[in-house]
Order: C-alpha cells, then structure tokens, then sequence
C-alpha cells in the first residue's frame, strides 16, 4: 500500500476523533463560562439581598445601634427583604423579570435560603398553600428558628443535656432554656423562676446567678461558654438539611428530573455565619451542559456593636463611702465586666445619705470623646424634695484616663 494510501486511512481514523473531541471541548469551556456565569449571579443576588436586609426599627439618635446586648432590638434583620432581594436580582439577571411562570419554575431550582440573625435562623424554601381557592408553590420564610439549647439541673447539682426524664416524680430537677446569639449575650428562661425571661452576657456575674446555683454556677458559664458554638452551627444544618431534602419533591412535580443534595458548607463558611449576620444560597439543577449546577454562595453583613468607653470616679467623689478603687483619678472603661468599673462605677448607686446617683453620659463612643468628656452625677429626682435638689445639684468631673485594668 502506497504512503497516500496509509495518509487517507490515517486521516479517516481520526478526523472523526478531532472532531467530537473538538465538539467535547467546546461544549465543556462553554458549560464552564455558563456555570460561572450562574455563580457570579447568584453571589451577587446575594450580596444586593444582605445589604438590604437590615431594618432600623427606631430612628431616635440617641440610640446606640449597636447589635449586641440590650440593644439588638433597634436593628433587625428582615428576611422577607433578603429573600425578595435575593429572587428580583436572579429574575432580572435571567431576563425573566415579571414573567410569573418562568419566575415560579426558578423558585423550584432554589432548594434553599437561610438568612443568618444574630439570636436564629430564617429558613426560605418552597411550600404549597391555598389561596382563594387556587392552590400555589412558592418560596416562603418560615418563622425563625432559635440557637436553643436546654439543660437540666437535677436535685443533686449534677447538670444534665436536655429534659432529664429519668426520674419525673423529682420536682426538685430545674429545667433551664437559653437562646444563644452571635456573642456571649443570651436569653434565658428556667422553671425554677417560673420561665419569666431575663437576657444578660454569660459572663455578667452580677446577672448569670439564674443559670444555677452558687456553688455550680462557674461549672454552668464554662458548659454554656463551650457549647455556643455547636449549637448555633447543628441548628442552621438541621434548618438548611430539611428545608433540601423536601425540595425534590416540589421540583420533581414541576418536571425537574433533579434529586437535590445537602451542599458541602466548609467550617470556614461555618465559623464566619455564627460571627456575623448573613445569608446562604443554594442553586442546584440547572442543566449546564453535560451536567447540573450545583451552586452555594454565602455572604455577611455586620451589624457591629458601636464601641462604648464607660466612666468611673476615684474614691470620696459624690459621698459615695463604699467605694474601694485603688485608682485616685478619673477613669474610662471598654468593658462594664472590669473589675475596676464595678468597683468605682456609680450609675444607680445609692450613697452613704441614702440618695441615688444618676451619670450622665452614661458613655461614649469614641476614645477622644472619652479623654476630654465632662461628666456629672446628679441625685435621683424622684427621691428629693425641691430643697433636697439643690442641697446635692450636680457634681461635675474632666480629664479621664484609660483604665490600667481593662486598658481600652
């Protein structure tokens, strides 16, 4: 056979070749851009539905709208909000915007919004309702779901997880509920106190004394320090897990030959959704190619806590007897838990007259404010005659140091 001969059959062989590889390849890259494509506009839905999110709920300005402790009720997260941010951005990037049908038919791609609070976890997925006699399948938050965890303190000061039930006759046992959040503040109902709720840091030893009695008490803050964590991380994954595992269902009936699968959310992901508010997304089912889209993306917005210097007198100052700092000059503080605040801090003491001393400002927010603050205790109105008022009017303090103790 001549060498043209062996040329043609050679070329016959692998043409074909070439070219469904070709075919392969291009059909591969272009799956690649698409599946790229879905994620940047999937990571951007979210980034638009977290900045919009956040809700103030009181506009006055004296108002610190820090997110933690007694504050956390002034700014909120709206996660109807989030989750319609989230879906008007994917429909405009779809260029399916106002397109009801095809708007429903992606809901069914989404198994799965979970909007990240600071107290609990909102969690968006499809759910089937009636309304006005037509029945309809659409994304729907359901109510949030706390960072709960519940511990029983048996008649033996012996603490136990859960419900203790191994001995229900014994009324002695309390049962106590906290709800952890994002820092140490919780919120705390027992049945010992007949579940009236009190809110407080676990480590605030001047109100933690409900979460057990004296002698156990530091064993109690240790085991709730530890457990915070967990808690907050098995409650999101149980929220997320069920809200995927019923999302076949749905898009199976809308013709989505699809099983949806609980995403891989790395402990990175993890450690950063228990410190900050946020929101995971996940996309699963598109067909891309030769294959499905399987997308998760997260994003946080912090609603951080406005820093607070706290201020403290020497002692002598406002007749106040039972004071015991060491320090003689004015102080400020970045922590109300230092030592030295609680030992010097006057805000609602009583004085050695019987009367009590109110400060003003409590705080500020700023280190600079702080050194050059002029601050002033004054006596309880509401326990002083007219004449009383003037005898003890205000007394007046500047020129405040960083504290040598919680050094701020």
């Amino acid at each position: 056979m001549k060498i043209t001969d062996f040329a043609l059959v050679f070329i016959g062989i692998t043409l074909p070749i070439i070219i469904i590889v070709y075919v392969n390849v291009s059909f591969t890259i272009k799956a690649k851009e698409q599946e790229m494509y879905y994620k940047k506009i999937i990571s951007a839905a979210v980034e638009d539905a977290t900045n919009q999110m956040k809700e103030v709920e009181n506009t006055d300005a004296e108002v610190d709208y820090g997110y933690s402790g007694l504050q956390n009720s002034k700014v909120s997260v709206n996660p109807e909000i989030a989750k319609n941010t989230f879906l008007s951005s994917l429909y405009n990037n779809f260029g399916i915007k106002g397109n009801k049908g095809a708007e429903q038919y992606l809901q069914t791609f989404i198994p799965c919004i979970a909007i990240l609070d600071y107290n609990g976890v909102y969690i968006s997925s499809m759910e089937e309702y009636e309304k006005d006699g037509t029945s309809n399948i659409e994304h729907i938050v359901k109510p949030k779901r706390y960072y709960s965890y519940t511990y029983t303190i048996k008649n033996d000061n012996s603490i136990v997880d859960g419900i203790d039930t191994s001995n229900t006759s014994n009324t002695n046992n309390v049962i106590h509920t906290v709800e952890f959040t994002m820092d140490d503040y919780i919120y705390h109902r027992s049945s010992g106190f007949d579940g009236e709720v009190k809110s407080f840091y676990i480590s605030d030893s001047e109100n933690n004394s409900v979460l057990a009695p004296n002698d156990i008490i530091d064993d109690v803050v240790k085991l709730l320090q530890s457990k915070r964590k967990q808690v907050i991380i098995d409650t999101i994954t149980k929220e997320i897990s069920n809200a995927v595992n019923k999302a076949t269902s749905y898009a199976n009936a809308a013709g989505i030959e699809y099983n949806f699968v609980f995403p891989t959310i790395t402990q990175d992901d993890m450690n950063n959704a228990i410190q900050n508010i946020g929101m995971f997304a996940f996309v699963q089912g598109i067909n891309i190619g030769n294959k499905y889209l399987n997308a998760k993306s997260y994003s946080t917005t912090k609603l951080e806590e406005v820093n607070k210097y706290y201020f403290s007198l020497p002692t002598g100052v406002g007749e106040i007897s039972t004071n015991t700092s060491k320090f003689k000059y004015n102080l400020y503080h970045k922590d109300i838990n230092c030592p030295e605040y609680r030992i010097s801090n006057y805000n609602g003491k009583m004085g050695a007259d019987g009367k009590i001393f109110v400060i003003t400002p409590s705080y500020v927010t700023t280190k600079q404010q702080a050194a050059s603050a002029s601050v002033a205790y004054k006596k309880d109105k509401d326990d002083m005659g007219e004449e009383d008022d003037k005898n003890y009017g205000w007394i007046s303090a500047e020129g405040f140091y960083p504290c040598p103790i919680c050094k701020p």
